[in-house]
């Protein structure tokens, strides 16, 4: 029992100690691969650091704004957003712009750009005639050795302004029951339009941006935008924004009868209109409807209508109506008449 006790402990100590001496040779092994890796970045930073001293030459992609245009003059056709310019310095320096942590953008001054008497004008300008304005924006550590494209094309035209109507452009489906009240109200109702000469001189009324309601069952008061189109042209406004008053009333139906009158008739002929009562049917607004009783409606049948056949029917004219009234119809439309010599 007691060989066996001792041997026991023995193995037990063996491997102990073979536990110990395994993490030894594992955390020796892995200080040598720290210092290894430490070493490598090390020498990369220094290798690194030691070429970014040093001149490249490469092309960095900028975008453009366009500042100074020639004075009364428009850019009819599209500039390049982007241009591309092949640069040189030092590594730190054109590092900074491939990773985008300098000037990402370049202004390219045009009011050196010659304009012209003609109303429209074309110019094509080499972009490295822009090469010290736009050197001066990247600093003097930075060489621009090209510029592409190599020019740029410039379509111009007169500058003009005129003022002009405002339409306002509506699609309205009305609750049931509800109608518009009067007309749609726009405020101000011009604007002074600013653009090249060529379109401002066939320009005598602009629209809005459509405006969408359904449903609509209160008056609404919006203020909305010209139409997005008119950018395209190159077309400014000032304002550039309007407000839209849209009225909106609930109405009902209502109806009276009138007289009709006639008109034109020879002092020698008498007329009589079958029947000589018309009915008038409309939508009124409620708020109307106390105004009624005093409104003066008047419809008329015209004695000329008879031609040499003698028309059968003629038609009855509703030339008297308060304008608040919608949706009119008189019953009957035309009429049977007897003519009668005095």
């Amino acid at each position: 029992m007691q060989k066996k006790w001792r041997k026991n402990k023995l193995s037990d100590l063996t491997n102990s100690s073979n536990t110990i001496e395994s993490k030894t040779h594992k955390a020796s092994s892995n200080r040598r691969l720290y210092v290894f890796i430490f070493c490598l970045v090390l020498a990369t930073f220094f290798w690194l650091l030691n070429a970014l001293s040093k001149n490249f030459t490469t092309t960095i992609d900028f975008r453009v704004n366009y500042l100074n245009p020639p004075a009364n003059q428009i850019i009819l056709n599209e500039l390049p957003d982007n241009i591309k310019i092949k640069i040189k310095g030092l590594g730190f320096d054109l590092m900074a712009y491939k990773l985008s942590l300098k000037r990402s953008s370049l202004n390219i001054d045009l009011s050196k750009i010659k304009g012209s008497q003609h109303k429209i004008h074309s110019s094509t300008i080499a972009t490295n005639s822009f090469s010290s304005y736009i050197s001066s924006q990247l600093g003097e550590q930075i060489e621009i050795k090209e510029i592409y494209p190599d020019s740029m094309f410039f379509l111009f035209d007169t500058k003009k302004e005129k003022i002009v109507k405002i339409i306002p452009v509506t699609q309205i489906e009305f609750e049931k029951q509800f109608q518009l009240f009067g007309k749609i109200l726009v405020k101000p109702a011009v604007t002074v339009v600013s653009g090249p000469a060529s379109v401002i001189d066939t320009l005598n009324e602009v629209y809005t941006d459509k405006m969408l309601f359904t449903n609509l069952s209160e008056t609404v008061t919006e203020t909305v935008k010209f139409n997005k189109n008119y950018k395209l042209k190159k077309l400014e406004f000032n304002p550039n924004k309007i407000i839209v008053h849209i009225p909106v009333e609930k109405y009902t139906e209502s109806s009276l009868m009138v007289d009709a009158k006639y008109i034109n008739v020879p002092d020698s002929i008498t007329i009589k209109a079958i029947p000589n009562e018309i009915e008038i049917k409309f939508l009124l607004p409620l708020s109307k409807m106390a105004s009624l009783a005093s409104a003066k409606f008047s419809a008329e049948i015209d004695y000329t209508q008879i031609n040499d056949n003698f028309n059968h029917k003629l038609k009855v004219e509703l030339v008297e109506y308060p304008d608040y009234i919608q949706s009119i119809t008189l019953n009957p439309e035309k009429v049977e008449y007897i003519l009668k010599r005095k």
